[in-house]
């Protein structure tokens, strides 16, 4: 064990000592994999995140039932605001005892008012002074903590008024936590997630492994002195061991060091679903272990498997010389299976049901592993079958024909990455479209409806509505309630022609007709002569003579000279917009500013496209900046491996200079010995990354949809680095091809 441990140790500190360019070396290690440390570390904090959040969730849920009068009365309101609800409660508190709610020292009294600090931002500005703040009349007096919100952008108040009326059983607060039970996440976004997750921590891995092969033949020259001197084959592996374990270790602080930098940062997310607060972002205890010691163990495990073709003698390595052939059809067989993983789950998303998270997982996960299986043997078929047209060429293609492993596994974790980026772009790109095409489609409707309480006194709302800013008309749609013999209720809507045609298209309307709008599943809402039992009253109706319509809204709509023997239960009221006018909706619902939670608005045209275009403008701006910081790290490791070469072939190539050789020639060997392997992994990874979205669109269901400009970007930036590259090596080019190379011939 001491032994062991010695060797180890030895191999430590020979990755530490020596030259400036042990530590160039083992910096580029450090931080290749610092950054792997660090997003495995923000993935680790997600489940705290999480559980903080419903921690507070549950906090501030309302005990409705107790013991006694009730010490407080709540209201529950939700202001829509352009793109965004305001979400919020008003207080009145029947006893000096009352419940304080999470979040605030004390209770807001009458005409008070408590906001989060991002709904203090939103009032403001200009546009929330003159758009939003008129219902907002209460005077504000604090801003609402952390155990009050779920994230650092969450828009929510607190108000306090003295009309709240008490209604046992469902606005009575005696305290606050209840525990509340977990929602289902919508499918698309489960498994948006899912494939999120996935796509971006395998590369991870991947390049955590990659990383720990840098400068691998300068190591193997270091052994090869050791077994010069005396040390074994077992020996001369396990120090091999302990120079992958020090990068490793490395790696570690620096991830650590990354993720502590990154972590305040992380409530200035502009996305308020995305945002959290820092305290929040703790890797638990167990996932953080797990990453302290899969990392190291994951890099002594990867050295080793590097080297189990290497035979290390004390005058060199056999890795100088042609490698055996490889062989493709194993290679295969991740990628054939990935597919058929996938493919067997087509068409299970639906509205409520997921398709199964494991099949999903591992075609993502064998499809991604196929890049950097396949890619050794592509690039040696690759450059076989070229030939050099000129010197240059020639030189490039003749090196990678000897030594093509070592170039191939460098690019492989660069291959991964952009397969990844391509895949989440693409991911992006489908449901963007598809969403801003159901936004589109919705803006085709001018009108804001208008849903007051039953209890409410309506007589002076349409007229508040008419003087508002941009509203040109006003219409009133009277509810009622009814019960088919089978159980099923049926919504009546009591309208005029105008009315009616705001909410459903009705050709040849006339007063004294009825219209039942089919399901859209085909099924009617009503058939004539159906006997309806009346909600409150009990009474029979029966429904008249029908026109069946296919239309946007299912239900029954009668006009008023139909409708008799109807009394209805609610209203609804619909304002007629003037699109021409900027924020039309939003004066319509300051106009009803004084009837507080009494009222609910919708405004059907909301367009909200440029709300969306800045959400997913800010998810792919993080995409292509994380795909940009781990190109940058990969050039930086290509950079090593290039140099590296370049001192281990310094005497034939100061032969070649010598004999004539222009260094120009030279220098454009080195930029084809950069670029070809490059280019191959280019092509793998966008071909990769397309078929991969391609599958999991259609496992979603929808369309197939491409990011051109992000994918012609990233393109663009490894064309660049291969430039960047080339140019950084040429001064060791020259220093290589000089007359002192030359001294030992």
């Amino acid at each position: 064990m001491n032994r062991v441990i010695s060797d180890l140790a030895l191999g430590v500190r020979l990755a530490v000592g020596g030259s400036r360019k042990s530590w160039v070396r083992l910096a580029l290690q450090g931080i290749g994999i610092g950054l792997g440390v660090a997003m495995l570390l923000l993935a680790a904090a997600i489940p705290n995140v999480m559980d903080h959040r419903s921690e507070r969730q549950d906090a501030r849920n309302a005990v409705s039932h107790g013991n006694g009068p009730a010490p407080l009365l709540i209201e529950e309101q939700s202001y829509p605001f352009r793109a965004d609800y305001i979400p919020g409660r008003y207080f009145k508190a029947l006893s000096p005892d009352a419940p304080i709610p999470p979040g605030v020292d004390r209770m807001p009294a009458d005409g008070e008012m408590f906001v989060s600090p991002a709904l203090a931002e939103m009032l403001a500005t200009p546009a929330g002074a003159e758009l939003l703040r008129p219902r907002f009349p209460q005077k504000i007096v604090g801003t609402i903590g952390q155990p009050g919100l779920l994230n650092p952008n969450e828009l929510r108040f607190f108000a306090g008024d003295a009309a709240i009326k008490e209604d046992p059983g469902n606005n009575t607060v005696y305290g606050w936590g209840v525990s509340s039970r977990s929602r289902q996440l919508d499918p698309l976004l489960w498994m948006l997630s899912i494939v999120g997750i996935v796509v971006l921590l395998f590369p991870v891995l991947v390049f955590v492994s990659v990383a720990t092969r840098l400068a691998a033949a300068q190591r193997d020259r270091r052994l090869a002195a050791l077994r010069l001197v005396g040390a074994g084959a077992s020996r001369v592996r396990l120090i091999a061991s302990g120079e992958a374990l020090a990068g490793a270790l490395v790696g570690l602080v620096i991830g650590f060091g990354i993720f502590f930098v990154v972590r305040p940062l992380v409530d200035e997310i502009s996305i308020a679903e995305l945002s959290a607060f820092p305290s929040d972002v703790l890797p638990t205890t167990a996932l953080t272990l797990t990453v302290v010691l899969a990392v190291p163990v994951l890099a002594v495990v990867t050295s080793l498997v590097a080297m189990r073709r290497t035979i290390i003698e004390p005058l060199g390595v056999v890795r100088d010389q042609k490698p055996v052939r490889r062989r493709v059809w194993w290679r295969l067989v991740p990628v054939a299976a990935g597919i058929a993983l996938l493919a067997s789950q087509f068409g299970n998303l639906t509205q409520s049901e997921k398709p199964n998270q494991w099949p999903v997982v591992s075609g993502i996960v064998l499809l991604m592993l196929g890049i950097p299986v396949l890619l050794p043997w592509l690039v040696e078929r690759v450059v076989s079958l070229l030939k050099g047209r000129t010197p240059a060429l020639q030189l490039a293609v003749r090196r990678l024909q000897l030594d093509s492993g070592t170039a191939a596994r460098v690019v492989g974790g660069v291959a991964v990455v952009l397969a990844g980026t391509v895949t989440l772009q693409m991911l992006l790109a489908g449901v963007e479209q598809e969403v801003r095409t159901d936004a589109k489609r919705q803006a085709a409707f001018n009108y804001l409806t208008v849903d007051p309480n039953s209890d409410v006194d309506t007589s002076g709302m349409a007229a508040a509505l008419e003087s508002s800013k941009g509203v040109s008309a006003v219409h009133r749609i009277d509810r009622a309630f009814g019960q088919l013999p089978s159980g099923q209720t049926v919504v009546i809507s009591i309208a005029t022609c105008t009315a009616m045609s705001k909410q459903t298209t009705v050709p040849n309307c006339e007063d004294g007709k009825a219209y039942a709008v089919r399901y859209a599943d085909g099924d009617q809402y009503a058939q004539a002569g159906d006997v309806l039992t009346l909600r409150n009253t009990g009474e029979k109706w029966t429904v008249p003579p029908v026109e069946v319509l296919s239309n946007t809204m299912p239900g029954l709509f009668v006009t008023p000279a139909a409708a008799k023997g109807l009394v209805p239960t609610s209203a609804e009221y619909i304002a007629e917009l003037d699109m021409s006018v900027p924020d039309a909706a939003e004066y319509a619902r300051n106009a009803l500013a004084s009837y507080k939670w009494n009222v609910f608005t919708y405004y059907v045209g909301q367009d909200d496209t440029d709300e969306m275009e800045r959400v997913f403008g800010v998810i792919r701006r993080a995409l292509l900046a994380g795909a940009a910081l781990t190109l940058l790290v990969a050039a930086a490791s290509l950079l090593v491996v290039a140099l590296e070469q370049v001192r281990e072939r310094r005497r034939p190539l100061a032969v070649l200079a010598a004999s004539g050789v222009p260094r120009g020639t030279l220098a454009r060997s080195l930029l084809w010995q950069n670029a070809l392997p490059l280019a191959i992994s280019t092509v793998v990874s966008l071909a990769t990354g397309i078929l991969l979205g391609v599958l999991v669109m259609r496992v979603f269901g929808a369309e197939v949809a491409f990011d051109w400009a992000g994918i012609s970007l990233i393109t663009g930036v490894i064309v660049a680095l291969t430039f960047v590259v080339t140019a950084l090596t040429l001064p060791s080019l020259r220093r290589a091809t000089g007359a002192l190379g030359l001294r030992t011939e």
